[in-house]
């Protein structure tokens, strides 16, 4: 007896299965991009604490080692590397020619929109990876840098702003404002006297002068 043969049917997706899929889709890529999100704020935040540390670092590395140190920024392509004014590169530690004691001689000299500008900078000899220039992370740049010589802003055709730290435990007065990926913006002000870095969740101000700091 033979069997019937049975017709082969295959039934596609209804408009309900297909709107639900996409959903599934869209969630999961929602998903993803919050996670990559929180991620790069992470790592945002990680690189601007980063960027402050190492500041006090070659603060006092500079002390250790009886060089000058000198820290350059690329507001272009978002980065920073660190290097060491040539030893038998001579600074002009008196450019207005006036007497001065030692310590506000070396102070002159750091605040001195001229001081090391013109100096050949090699890797530092005791920590040679720190002239490996150092990216930021996602879309955090750098908005502007100030020092002595003036402020720097991303996008204008200067030389890239730099910040000198003296072996004798004194730094240059910076100014670094960073805008993170999420738009917020923060401020790193570098203490000449002290040579530590103080942060600033907000784009704060500051002006410098030999005999004080006004914040404006």
């Amino acid at each position: 007896m033979r069997r019937p043969l049975r017709a082969s049917t295959q039934r596609g997706f209804t408009v309900a299965e297909l709107v639900l899929v996409v959903i599934i889709i869209g969630l999961a890529v929602g998903l993803v991009s919050t996670r990559l999100g929180v991620v790069d704020t992470w790592r945002e935040g990680a690189a601007f604490r980063k960027l402050a540390d190492t500041i006090v670092f070659i603060n006092n590395q500079a002390v250790m080692d009886q060089v000058y140190y000198r820290m350059e920024f690329d507001l272009e392509n978002r980065r920073y590397r660190i290097g060491v004014v040539r030893p038998d590169d001579s600074l002009d530690l008196n450019p207005s020619g006036v007497n001065l004691p030692p310590l506000q001689l070396e102070l002159a000299n750091l605040l001195s929109p001229n001081a090391g500008g013109d100096t050949t900078v090699i890797p530092p000899p005791s920590l040679p990876s720190l002239a490996e220039p150092i990216e930021l992370p996602g879309e955090m740049y750098f908005e502007d840098v100030v020092t002595p010589r003036g402020k720097v802003k991303v996008g204008e055709k200067r030389k890239n702003p730099f910040l000198l730290f003296s072996p004798r435990n004194a730094s240059e007065f910076g100014v670094i404002h960073v805008t993170m990926g999420n738009g917020m913006q923060k401020t790193i002000l570098v203490n000449p006297w002290t040579g530590l870095a103080e942060i600033f969740n907000e784009y704060k101000d500051y002006q410098y002068t030999f005999s004080q700091k006004d914040r404006s």
